[in-house]
């Protein structure tokens, strides 16, 4: 369950897509800053795309062993005593929570926040986006049993138990990152009823059986096993085999992501908190940072900038973003001397910054499209880069990056990370790497394989390697320095 659509995929015990189905969903935006969903339209896609998968397999509804799941963060609604929505969803793209953000840096120290949940000072945790609801919707608050997340009231729909896993708790700024608990000081601090959160559940372990009224919705078995699974960032992560000591998971989605997987949980020891901490499974936690600036800028460009290349893809019967990359492959690394710092949707990390702005430098009469294409996709791994060095500073190594997401299909963006960080750049060809993580979760809990590392040796497939190369990589971190001084520039120009 993403934040855009939903996906079911079939996988085999060897991480093979047998079939898939996909439904987008619709992000309501009634005022500005407004980001909301309605959680019965992710309910009705996942039992539509769940039995389309299925269908689409050909296999016999009993030949599938368990239902795995993988879920946007950071989204929260309140349900009735009865689990009724008495709210739509407000996603992680939802910004009206920052004065609550704001409240909560008066309630308790920021740093001491962060320390013990993980999660940085942000108006995406749904701890922020409750504050708001108890201000400004002081009526169906009062009326409200249970917050949940968009997973979270899927399950209950499903298996009418309110339950989270341990991961996506791990994302509301409400969960103690140390011990796996709800954090009783957080919740008095702000004021809110621990009665009102979901039960934790092991992500790993089968939570109960698929109900017949389910199954006859989505041509499953009856008594199917449901695994609730993790959070989409770590099964990303999963899903990649980054699940070693020195190797990260790159995600170059509408989003982006740098993460790495801890047997124990880090956080920044400077108070700027560039990196936040969340849970995976199985002892395992996930150090990294989010950015709200990746293929979304693409997007941008395309849109606004790009007719020619779409009427280019057309002709050719390509994608659009394929012509797009390719063309940044006619310009040398540094775009000739144009950099870009990519923040036209504010930024999370390495910065909190909801009001950040882009900005382009360096053009002269002898560039054109393909050098601004390039230093664009070479901002956005830049920002990716901030990050890991902020987490090299805390001792975390990075050796190695494995890449997911819809960026990873350019081969010339794959050469840019791995250039650009300095790290061989490994491609598995899983586009849907949270799906595959979440079918290894459930493949685990079925004793199909021990842990995650075994997991990952059966079921994920390297399919190119990206050395970073020295030169390239000697003159991008001259131009990295210039990218930090143009982002501290650009907010004294505001």
């Amino acid at each position: 369950m993403g934040t855009t659509n939903v996906r079911s995929l079939l996988f085999d015990g060897e991480g093979r897509v047998l079939a898939q189905s996909f439904r987008e969903l619709r992000i309501y935006s009634p005022r500005r800053g407004w980001a909301e969903e309605e959680p019965e339209e992710i309910y009705r896609a996942t039992l539509q795309t769940m039995r389309d998968a299925v269908k689409g397999s050909g296999l016999p509804a009993g030949d599938v062993a368990a239902v795995g799941f993988s879920a946007q963060m950071h989204g929260v609604t309140m349900v009735d005593g009865d689990g009724k929505p008495l709210t739509r969803l407000l996603t992680w793209l939802d910004t009206r929570a920052a004065p609550q953000c704001e409240k909560l840096g008066q309630m308790m120290d920021a740093y001491e926040l962060y320390r013990r949940t993980g999660c940085p000072p942000l108006f995406i945790y749904p701890l922020a986006k409750v504050l708001w609801m108890r201000e400004n919707m002081p009526g169906p608050y009062a009326r409200c049993r249970r917050v949940l997340s968009a997973k979270d009231y899927i399950v209950q729909r499903m298996l009418g138990e309110a339950c989270v896993d341990h991961s996506v708790a791990a994302g509301s700024q409400m969960l103690n990152i140390h011990d796996l608990r709800w954090d009783g000081k957080i919740l008095e601090a702000a004021g809110l009823d621990m009665d009102r959160l979901p039960s934790l559940r092991d992500g790993v372990e089968a939570v109960a059986e698929l109900p017949r009224s389910v199954a006859g919705q989505t041509g499953l078995r009856a008594g199917t096993p449901v695994v609730l699974g993790a959070s989409d960032g770590a099964l990303s992560s999963v899903g990649l085999g980054s699940v070693g000591e020195g190797v990260a998971a790159v995600n170059l989605g509408s989003s982006g992501a740098i993460r790495v997987v801890s047997e124990r949980p880090l956080i920044d020891r400077s108070r700027e908190m560039r990196f936040f901490c969340y849970y995976v499974a199985r002892g395992r936690w996930l150090p990294g940072g989010a950015v709200n600036n990746a293929g979304t800028v693409l997007r941008w460009f395309r849109d606004n900038f790009g007719q020619p290349e779409v009427k280019a893809a057309k002709r050719q019967g390509a994608d659009p973003y394929e012509v797009i990359t390719e063309e940044a492959a006619s310009v040398p690394p540094g775009a000739g001397g144009v950099i870009m710092v990519p923040f036209l949707a504010g930024e999370r990390f390495p910065v909190r910054d909801p009001e950040a702005r882009g900005v382009v430098a360096g053009l002269t009469l002898a560039h054109g499209r393909a050098h601004v294409i390039r230093a664009l996709m070479e901002g956005v791994v830049f920002t990716l880069r901030w990050i890991m060095e902020a987490m090299e500073e805390q001792g975390i190594a990075v050796d190695e990056v494995r890449v997911s997401g819809g960026g990873a299909r350019s081969r010339v963006w794959r050469q840019i990370l791995a250039d650009v960080l300095g790290k061989t750049v490994v491609h598995t060809g899983v586009e849907e790497a949270s799906a595959l993580g979440a079918a290894m979760l459930a493949a685990i809990s079925l004793g199909l394989y021990r842990d995650l590392g075994e997991a990952s040796r059966g079921m994920i497939r390297v399919r190119e390697l990206h050395e970073p190369r020295l030169e390239n990589h000697r003159r991008y971190g001259e131009i990295f320095r210039k990218y930090k001084e143009l982002y501290t520039v650009s907010r004294r120009l505001r």
